[in-house]
């Protein structure tokens, strides 16, 4: 029996549904090339979840057995040549490794590594004739942005990545004199660069105060740009690995914003980043709108 997985919420549903009209695009397109098709998930979970009670106003979300990750790329047909699950948790990998016994048909490939880890083996694994889709879902700060620049570098994977966009806010308050140390490094290996700082805070635009004796008070205040800027930078960021960044769709929870949702293309082919685009638009529209 599948162990079920505790995550998410409504947007959790229309991510899997995004997901899942990609995927079936993607075996469908290329069913008649000559290319093994890999489908990877370096955050897999149990592969099904259970809806979790909202805190703050006791609700639980309708209450029926999502499909997780796992389960709707299983799903998919035509399906893939190989399937590629890896999680940490020993006893989400038993779950995983549960899935061969319902999918016997299915060539399956279970890891207990960390992503970090996973995700560049992977990318070395994929020949001149192998093409693959990576959806990278990771529960906190987990995901290293050098691990992205393997995938960018491979030129063979379509990537889906939720970027966690309430991480980031809450490690970067609002008054630039409250930004832990300690947190810096892990804003440092989340946002592959030491030059956020200087990115996202800037000096108050406040009037110039004198003093008593007409001195110039120099000490101006840093605050963090808003959400909407330091998604605009993580994108400019992101188009600077990957030939193709679709822009983001911003997940939300009663309004506030949890997950930036990427799709991104590390095919160098202009003819490939075309119709990326136009399906990516098109699954993205329909499933949240404008």
């Amino acid at each position: 029996m599948v162990v079920k997985h505790k995550f998410g919420g409504v947007w959790t549903r229309k991510k899997l549904v995004i997901l899942d009209e990609y995927l079936k695009f993607y075996t469908t397109a290329l069913k008649n090339m000559p290319f093994k098709l890999h489908y990877a998930d370096a955050f897999a979970g149990t592969g099904s979840h259970d809806p979790v009670i909202d805190g703050e106003q006791n609700i639980l979300i309708p209450n029926e057995d999502f499909r997780g990750s796992v389960l709707t790329a299983l799903s998919v047909d035509p399906g893939f040549y190989q399937y590629h699950f890896n999680d940490l948790n020993p006893e989400h990998v038993e779950a995983l490794n549960e899935l061969r016994k319902e999918f016997p048909e299915r060539n399956i490939r279970v890891s207990k590594l960390d992503a970090n880890r996973f995700v560049p083996k992977f990318c070395n694994t994929l020949g001149p004739d192998d093409r693959a889709i990576l959806f990278l879902d990771p529960y906190s700060t987990q995901l290293d942005w050098d691990t992205l620049s393997h995938v960018a570098n491979s030129q063979k994977i379509d990537l889906w990545l939720l970027f966690p966009l309430s991480v980031i806010l809450r490690m970067t308050p609002k008054d630039g004199a409250k930004v832990k140390p300690e947190w810096k490094s892990t804003l440092d290996r989340l946002l592959g660069t030491s030059e956020w700082e200087e990115a996202l805070y800037k000096k108050c635009e406040v009037p110039v105060i004198q003093d008593l004796f007409d001195e110039l008070d120099q000490e101006l205040p840093i605050e963090r740009v808003n959400s909407r800027e330091l998604q605009q930078w993580v994108t400019e960021r992101l188009k600077q690995i990957f030939p193709y960044v679709a822009e983001p769709t911003v997940l939300k929870n009663k309004g506030s914003p949890l997950f930036l949702f990427y799709f991104a293309v590390s095919n160098k082919s202009p003819r490939a980043h075309g119709l990326a685009d136009r399906v990516a638009k098109h699954i993205l529209k329909k499933n949240f709108g404008d």
